[in-house]
Order: C-alpha cells, then structure tokens, then sequence
C-alpha cells in the first residue's frame, strides 16, 4: 500500500527583529540620513517585504547581506522604498500666496542677480507638484506685472522613483487642486485615450524645469549659486535635529543674501540654532549683511 505523500511546507515568514531594525536604521541613515524609530519597525517590514520577496530570499538576515553584497543600485532601492512621497499641487497654498503678492517683487526690486535670471531650488520635490505650483506662480506673477521675469527651477530628491513621476510631468486630473479654474487650460493638455482623465504639464513650464537625484547631505555642486528662494518642505521632519542643524545651514549658504527659504509647516525650526529670520508662515530670510 503506497503511503500519501506529506506536502512539506517552508517555515512560516518570521517577523522582522529589533535587531534587524536598528541595522537597517543605521544603514537608511548612513546613506540618507532618514531617521526611524522604534515605532516604524512594521512600517518598514511592509516596505521592504514585497522587495525581498521579489528577491525570492528566505529571511530579514539575507536581505541585509543581499545589500552589502550588491553595491549602491540596491542601496538606492532601498531609500526609494522609504522615502515618502506625499505631496499635491498648492500644498499649504498660503506661501504661494504670500511669495507672489509679497516676497517676489521686493526681491526683484533689491536683487540684480535675480532681475537678470531667478534662480530658485525645490529640496525634496517629490513627484513634481511643488515645482510645477511654483512655476505657475512665477509665470502667473510675470502676466500680472508685464514682467520680462527669467527664471528657472531645479527640482531635485533622493527618490529615483519619485524624479520618474516628476519628469514625466503627467498627473490624475482629480488631483491637482487648481486654485482658479483658468489655470487648468492655461498650463495643461488634457490627455485622451489610454491617458484620459491625465494631464500634462505644457512646455511653457517644463521648459524652465530641471529635476534630478541629489542626496541632500552629499555634494551640493550641481545646484546653481546663489539661489534667489529655496523651498525645502516637510523634508526636514525626517532628520534628527543634530541634522537639521546641518541641512538649514547648507540651504542658508547656497541663498544669496536677502534669499528666502521655505519650509514645510510640519518643519519647526525652534529646537536648533540657525542664522536665518523668521517672516512667518514657515518662511525665512538670509539677512541681508551675510
């Protein structure tokens, strides 16, 4: 008599360990300088199971040797798996506001530098919704005032996957969030067939836009100096203060002096020391005498 055959099953998926955790942690941080705690210990399993699962590796300890054996590619994979993304056009519209009504023409009335050619950086843009709000509200402010106003946005993030969406510049019609009907028309196509219910930013924009990978903490050379406005937004919330620290005073040295920074509103800048002047509403000023 032919006994059954006994399927043998693979020992059920063990739960990612404090340990695990911190040494993933410590590597997210050497490369990015995200800080995690504790309470994103599940948080991270979930992110990081579908790609060791596509990896076909059997436990958390040969995940971490997958990544010190495969070199920067799967280390950025990595960051791109952690880094959150979450954005929309006019995103705390209030500094939009405030920077076109305001801020823009006293720089422009005190800057040559900026006369001839304004410079501004989006620090962790994303997706692209922040630099393509900024752009409307410098094209729009160029309309209003009949200005010969030249300018220029580099948009740069740590994501790979993020920069993709961004230098697409296609979004869900749904969720752009325009503040004035008019602005639909005027610097979007609206997509048809396999892209129905998209649209694409015009070239009237995506022109005057640049995006690409930087590491915040790493070499700075590739953006333009001085910057007229930084928009560094709900980026420093991810940092450990001692970090923080060392980022607002690398975006204070790349503004020219009278240059703004604008950060996020879940960006306090209370707990460290920095060399800029609060205006309100999360924005900053470099003093004029730097």
């Amino acid at each position: 008599m032919n006994q059954a055959t006994v399927p043998v099953h693979a020992p059920a998926d063990r739960p990612m360990s404090a340990e695990v955790f911190d040494r993933l942690c410590a590597l997210i941080h050497q490369h990015s300088r995200i800080h995690l705690t504790p309470n994103k210990l599940n948080m991270l399993s979930s992110r990081l199971g579908k790609r060791r699962r596509e990896l076909e590796l059997s436990s958390w300890d040969d995940y971490l040797a997958w990544l010190t054996q495969q070199g920067p590619d799967e280390m950025d994979m990595l960051i791109d798996l952690v880094a959150t993304n979450h954005t929309h056009f006019f995103r705390e519209a209030v500094q939009f506001e405030i920077l076109q009504a305001d801020l823009l023409g006293a720089l422009l009335a005190r800057s040559p530098t900026a006369k001839r050619g304004l410079r501004c950086w989006s620090a962790g843009c994303s997706s692209g919704e922040e630099v393509f709000t900024l752009a409307i509200v410098l094209a729009e402010y160029a309309q209003r005032h009949q200005a010969d106003l030249r300018w220029q946005i580099e948009g740069t993030d740590i994501s790979h996957r993020a920069l993709r969406t961004a230098a697409q510049a296609i979004y869900e019609h749904e969720r752009l969030n325009l503040p004035q009907a008019g602005l639909l028309e005027k610097y979007f196509q609206k997509g048809s067939g396999p892209y129905e219910g998209f649209c694409k930013v015009k070239p009237e924009l995506t022109d005057k836009v640049h995006f690409q990978r930087l590491n915040l903490f790493g070499q700075l050379h590739p953006i333009a100096q001085p910057q007229h406005v930084v928009f560094c937004r709900n980026v420093m919330i991810y940092f450990e203060p001692a970090s923080q620290a060392q980022l607002v005073q690398r975006l204070h040295d790349t503004l020219e002096p009278g240059g703004y920074l604008v950060a996020g509103h879940s960006d306090s800048l209370l707990r460290i020391q920095h060399p800029l002047r609060s205006l309100g509403n999360g924005i900053f000023q470099k003093p004029l005498s730097a």
